[in-house]
């Protein structure tokens, strides 16, 4: 049986506007033009950090805290438009088991789970993974778990997802709604790329899955 690993933020979750206001109240910083915001979108982590002057001492409080925040206004976050039929879809009607492994928290994951009724379809959630060490993460998880990188898929929503997964020996799908741009996650060579939801069933039903 196979298994999908599902990033949570930007993949299942459209909590990226939230994320920026979090992070504009801990860093203290004035809000950017969108034209900008779009630009910086376009770039790796750990240059938008460099770029936005952000000292790594500070990032595990920023983190910490971030969730925290993040948990008093999940409610505020919807799952992405066809999202939820997607999840449906693939739990009645296909043999993939599904788990959710985010940086986010695991209650601040859960929560949104329960409160859009999606905690059903998911077997596992591992939350608080590494923000910049994924790979290690998605060994651990499989070591932990019996499973073979090979049968597994890693959905997520930017490049370091495909970079892990690669690392780790999953074959990555990416999702352009998120974080990313379809230009950006295409030029690093995904498995396959999913435009909008119902792409996902497409490619997890085709016979090379």
């Amino acid at each position: 049986m196979k298994t999908l690993i599902f990033d949570f933020d930007g993949t299942i979750a459209d909590s990226f506007e939230l994320m920026v206001d979090v992070a504009y109240d801990l860093i203290g910083m004035e809000r950017l033009p969108q034209s900008e915001v779009n630009r910086l979108r376009g770039l790796a982590p750990a240059k938008i950090i460099r770029e936005l002057q952000i000292p790594l001492t500070k990032l595990p409080r920023i983190v910490i805290k971030g969730r925290q925040k993040m948990h008093e206004r999940m409610h505020e976050v919807q799952p992405f438009a066809g999202m939820t039929e997607v999840l449906e879809a693939l739990r009645t009607n296909t043999n993939f088991r599904m788990w959710v492994m985010s940086s986010n928290s695991e209650p601040n994951v859960r929560t949104f789970l329960r409160t859009h009724k999606l905690e059903g379809y998911f077997d596992e959630v591992h939350g608080s993974v590494g923000v910049f060490n994924k790979a290690t993460a998605l060994r651990k998880v499989l070591r932990k778990n019996h499973l073979t990188a090979i049968d597994c898929l890693y959905i997520g929503d930017e490049v370091r997802d495909i970079a892990a997964a690669k690392k780790a020996g999953l074959r990555p799908i990416s999702v352009s709604w998120g974080f990313q741009t379809a230009k950006v996650l295409a030029d690093h060579e995904p498995y396959a790329l999913a435009r909008k939801p119902a792409d996902l069933l497409r490619i997890l039903q085709d016979d090379k899955v």
